[in-house]
C-alpha cells in the first residue's frame, strides 16, 4: 500500500464495492509515518470476500494492493 494512502481514501476505494464500517492505517510510533498497511472492516463477511476478490492486486495511489483476511497474531 502506498504511504500516501489515507483512511478516507481506503474508505472511498473499498466503499465502491461493499459497505465499509471502519478503516485504520497503521502508523509508525517513532516517525508518525504510515507503515504501509491498513485494516478495513466491513458490514458482513460477504462484503469482506467481495473486497478480497475485487481489490486484491488493484492499484491505489500508485501501488498494488494485497487484500486478504486479517489473521490473529501467533
Amino acid at each position: 500500500m502506498s504511504f500516501n494512502t489515507t483512511e478516507s481514501g481506503l474508505r472511498d476505494a473499498f466503499g465502491v464495492h461493499c459497505e465499509v464500517t471502519d478503516t485504520y492505517v497503521a502508523m509508525d510510533r517513532e516517525t508518525g509515518r504510515p507503515r504501509g498497511f491498513a485494516f478495513v472492516t466491513f458490514a458482513n463477511a460477504d462484503d469482506a470476500q467481495t473486497a478480497i476478490k475485487k481489490l486484491n492486486g488493484a492499484n491505489l495511489d500508485g501501488r498494488s494492493l494485497k487484500v486478504n483476511e486479517a489473521k490473529p497474531r501467533t
